[in-house]
């Protein structure tokens, strides 16, 4: 077979351009810091790639409800300890106000302050997460508890609903305190209390009355130990969540990712041989009687 000028120069570029392929993807490949930027590169490395990826994604969304049902806990948390610090109030004035030898006139101003104080916890349970209302179950976006311009009592819009976050494939919390479970009773004991006051009845309010403002306290205990339990799971699933993203992510790199130091090599070697290709060819193509002609 004889061997002609032309096929030298064809076999020469084809190898060539091969040479700058590799030279080309290896340096792509550091570019994106990973090494399997399509299918084709590894099949079974891309497809074990796109289902860490859909993993991650999971992993990342179930980590937002988490953190944002902790937020939503926290600031349930500060309500009830705002209502508490309030009801704890209350209590020092019942117990002030039961005392007989106090007068009308002096059970009055205590009735102003009363009133100011029931105001206050009118407003902590009528307390927003990040524009939402938290103790309105499914109505987030109107306040659960309003004053009746007819009687002056509060009356609430009758909040239902439980509301959950996923956490998991099969994890779910629920994360909403019902306003009319915690706060009806507790705003019938101030308004009872509001209401002896007014008319100067120290012997209710030295019974039931004092009962009831002590066992509202109790309520918000109660309901504030059930928040703390579910934070700490939260805080958990939280620290778990985050765990498991780290991991994931660390999988990853190990299934598209590059050796930097060993790429690098690579890329210094592709260039090497690049360059005595193109060195190589010159010596190897020599010029024709064409070239003399031109």
């Amino acid at each position: 077979m004889r061997i002609t000028q032309s096929m030298i120069i064809e076999n020469f570029n084809r190898n060539l351009a091969q040479n700058l392929k590799r030279l080309a993807d290896i340096n792509d490949n550091i570019s994106a810091q990973r090494r399997i930027r399509r299918p084709s590169d590894d099949p079974v490395g891309a497809a074990m790639a796109l289902k860490i990826r859909r993993q991650l994604s999971a992993i990342e969304q179930y980590n937002s409800n988490a953190k944002d049902a902790l937020t939503w806990l926290k600031d349930t948390e500060t309500a009830l300890t705002n209502a508490g610090n309030i009801l704890q109030r209350l209590s020092e004035l019942t117990v002030q106000a039961a005392n007989g030898t106090l007068t009308a006139e002096e059970r009055q101003k205590i009735l102003y302050e009363v009133r100011e104080l029931k105001d206050q916890l009118l407003q902590e349970a009528n307390s927003t997460s990040v524009n939402r209302y938290i103790f309105g179950g499914y109505i987030t976006d109107k306040p659960p508890f309003y004053v009746d311009e007819d009687t002056g009592k509060i009356e609430h819009n009758n909040p239902v609903g439980t509301i959950e976050y996923n956490l998991g494939h099969s994890e779910r919390i629920p994360v909403n305190m019902i306003g009319s479970e915690v706060f009806e009773d507790i705003f019938n004991a101030v308004e009872d209390l509001e209401n002896a006051l007014d008319k100067d009845l120290a012997d209710e309010i030295s019974g039931n009355i004092l009962e009831n403002i002590k066992k509202s306290l109790d309520t918000i205990l109660k309901y504030r130990a059930q928040i703390g339990a579910r934070s700490n799971r939260l805080e958990a699933t939280v620290a778990r969540l985050d765990a498991d993203e780290i991991d994931s992510l660390d999988l990853l790199n190990s299934v598209e990712g590059i050796d930097l130091a060993k790429m690098i090599t690579e890329l210094k070697m592709e260039e090497s041989i690049y360059r005595a290709s193109l060195a190589v060819g010159a010596r190897i193509i020599q010029p024709t009687l064409v070239d003399f002609l031109r």
